[in-house]
């Protein structure tokens, strides 16, 4: 029995002996056959494909077109793709009311498949109504796929100058209260004073500017009646000039007046200006209130008292009366001289 277990355990050791062997050979011969069967791995690193990225890095919003009712804003997001490729870029753009929270206007703009660490960007209008303010949101999409969110606030969106209403032409603001709009007294007659009423244009624009009109008014101030009303042809202001259209103007004797200033331009206003003129005594009228009429003040103590050629102006005799239609010399003492010859011929005839 014992030699019988003996021989067990050798023959195992020979069967494990053929096996090792066996497997070594198997080896050699994979690795003659097959050069790069033993290489290590190379690493995958480098080779891997990284998932795409995309990034809402900027978005710019500027004014567009502008009318009476609605405004257009110009919004460009820029994106930018990192790691692999990004099919199906798109960004979706709202415009939300801050008041109503309602969305106001929306557009989707595309920038198709991005790859090579690009950075893009599109631009887009979103109409809303001139009031207000809004929240632009732009959201970006990855082949349907929502990944990030930006906002900017827009304030002040009613005070956008409509197109019909541009001109660089402005109203000059001075200082130290210098009124835009000033006049003087040319001439007093028939208790009416004509004005010669000039105002301040500046174009603050990069190109001449001009076919506009400038229409001048005199209101009084109690009645708001329209004493005398000019137009001014405007032809053309350089960039970075001023202009100084003069009209004239008759209005009554002392009272206090409006001086309104409008400029117009293919039947529509595009800017207001107002001042006054005070021809009635008293503190005067200031633009933001109401005056009563004087009773003393006398226009023609404005008026010249030299004729064009330097010489006094004449002053008739107080004395020296006329009649309409009749001749001068003939008043009083031929009436008491046909009275007296009418009485004689009455006694003498019998």
């Amino acid at each position: 029995m014992y030699y019988l277990s003996e021989f067990w355990n050798v023959r195992t050791e020979y069967v494990l002996l053929g096996v090792v062997a066996l497997a070594v050979v198997l080896g050699v011969g994979i690795a003659v056959g097959v050069p790069d069967a033993i290489d290590p791995p190379e690493d995958p690193g480098d080779e891997r494909e990284r998932p795409g990225r995309v990034d809402l890095v900027e978005m710019t919003i500027s004014p567009g077109a502008v009318g009476g009712e609605n405004a257009t804003l110009r919004v460009r997001p820029h994106v930018q793709q990192r790691g692999g490729p990004a099919e199906n870029v798109t960004v979706l753009l709202r415009a939300v009311d801050h008041d109503t929270g309602f969305v106001a206007a929306t557009q989707r703009l595309s920038y198709g498949d991005l790859d090579d660490d690009v950075t893009r960007t599109r631009e887009g209008a979103l109409t809303v109504a001139r009031e207000g303010g809004y929240d632009v949101e732009a959201i970006v999409y990855v082949n349907g796929t929502r990944l990030e969110r930006g906002t900017r606030a827009v304030r002040g969106v009613g005070t956008l100058t409509p197109n019909y209403r541009d001109t660089p032409l402005r109203f000059q603001a001075f200082d130290a209260g210098i009124p835009v709009i000033e006049y003087r007294i040319e001439s007093v007659a028939n208790n009416r004073s004509t004005l010669s009423v000039s105002t301040y244009l500046t174009n603050t624009g990069d190109r001449p500017a001009g076919d506009l009109e400038l229409v001048l008014t005199a209101r009084q101030n109690g009645s708001n009646v329209v004493a005398d009303r000019t137009t001014v042809q405007i032809d053309e202001v350089g960039s970075g000039k001023t202009a100084t259209p003069t009209g004239e103007l008759v209005v009554p004797d002392d009272y206090n007046y409006y001086l309104d200033a409008v400029l117009w331009r293919d039947g529509t206003v595009l800017a207001t200006a107002r001042s006054t003129a005070n021809l009635a005594p008293g503190t005067g009228l200031r633009v933001d209130e109401n005056a009563t009429r004087g009773d003393g003040f006398e226009a023609g103590d404005f008026e010249g008292t030299e004729a064009e050629d330097g010489r006094p102006t004449e002053t008739p005799d107080e004395g020296t009366e006329s009649a309409s239609g009749g001749q001068p010399g003939f008043g009083v003492t031929v009436a008491l001289v046909a009275l007296l010859a009418a009485a004689l011929i009455a006694r003498t005839r019998p």
